[in-house]
């Protein structure tokens, strides 16, 4: 047996819906029946370019970040990679569930979720790493990864996501 998730009792009938400019979506999948809980979802485009090691590559990322009620700034840093891209994200819930949890206020302020889009692009541009091989004359504890080229993080979307747990 499943032990009752004690947010579920702040879970509401209705999806929050916020403000118009805040894009929502559902995330696909998930166990058929539950309660709706919101993330953060941020989805970019990574360009890692070395010209002296032939390096051109580029990677798409997708990460989510669970917002409780009382959440007021979000730390990327407990982001969860996922493998779900921004096309693939619904518009309506692909199940009914039993509730929606409460959505923390600066979800439904354009400020201050324009604020951790900003804190995404950061994000990434400071954490995201593509391992290279080292270069030949380099020194053995020389690094051998490098970060995004200057101006190479292209966020494609912020968005509340709803999943059902």
């Amino acid at each position: 047996m499943v032990a009752p998730n004690p947010q579920s009792k702040l879970a509401g009938p209705s999806r929050p819906l916020g403000t118009p400019e805040i894009p929502q979506f559902f995330l696909p999948g998930g166990p058929g029946a539950g309660t709706y809980s919101p993330r953060l979802y941020g989805a970019a485009t990574i360009h890692f370019g070395d010209k002296r090691r032939h390096v051109d590559e580029k990677r798409q990322v997708a990460f989510t970040v669970p917002l409780e009620a009382a959440t007021r700034t979000v730390d990327w840093e407990g982001a969860t990679a996922v493998d779900v891209k921004p096309g693939q994200l619904l518009k309506e819930p692909p199940a009914a569930g039993s509730g929606y949890l409460p959505l923390p206020k600066g979800a439904m302020e354009l400020k201050s979720f324009t604020r951790w889009a900003k804190n995404f692009d950061r994000w990434l541009a400071r954490t995201q790493r593509l391992d290279v091989p080292p270069k030949p004359d380099a020194p053995p504890d020389a690094p051998s990864a490098i970060g995004p080229k200057r101006g190479g993080v292209s966020v494609e979307l912020v968005a509340i996501v709803w999943e059902l747990a």
